[in-house]
């Protein structure tokens, strides 16, 4: 099976390296019980400007001194084993060099890696079956497709919902729901 997962918020802990970062930046000292918003930025009262001026200048921080989630490194090795993985996620190609150390220095392996903000497009082109992310908005866009999605759980993504979209929040979970798929589209 080929399975397109998503980095921030999904294999990593980005909320606490942005956090400190745009805390740094703003003087604010916002935490994680204060996101709310898939956009993080909006919760400084920055536009997109402001932020991509912040982002640029910490982003290789960020990426870098991100920690990855419980389980996430020992359920993708295991992934990587038996099925097709693709990395796929909406960092910019600025933040390419320090994604791929950042995966070997955890050793996370994948068979491929695409830095692309259509992940919907990526998808099909590449015939991913089932996507791994945390955005609400991809989930959606998946299930509008009949594409199922594993939807890492998060505060800002809590309202979405489909039969499609199977919610994980943890990597336990998430390697559940990838054995229900996969025994589901065994039977087809």
């Amino acid at each position: 099976m080929h399975i397109g997962v998503d980095l921030d918020n999904t294999i990593l802990d980005a909320t606490s390296a942005h956090l400190q970062y745009y805390n740094r930046a703003s003087g604010l000292s916002l935490t994680p019980d204060d996101v709310n918003d898939f956009y993080l930025y909006r919760l400084y009262g920055w536009d997109e400007a402001e932020r991509d001026a912040i982002y640029n200048k910490y982003g290789h921080e960020i990426h870098w001194n991100s920690s990855p989630l419980p389980m996430a490194v020992e359920i993708l090795q295991q992934l990587f084993n038996q099925h097709q993985i693709s990395i796929i996620t909406a960092r910019p190609l600025l933040f390419r060099d320090v994604t791929i150390e950042w995966l070997k220095h955890h050793k996370i392996n994948y068979h491929n890696i695409t830095l692309v903000e259509n992940k919907l497009q990526e998808c099909i082109n590449s015939k991913v079956v089932v996507l791994i992310d945390d955005g609400p908005h991809y989930a959606e866009e998946f299930a509008l497709v009949n594409k199922p999605v594993i939807l890492y759980e998060q505060s800002y993504n809590l309202s979405v919902t489909h039969d499609l979209v199977f919610r994980a929040s943890n990597w336990i979970e998430v390697k559940k729901h990838l054995d229900y798929l996969e025994s589901k589209l065994n039977l087809i």
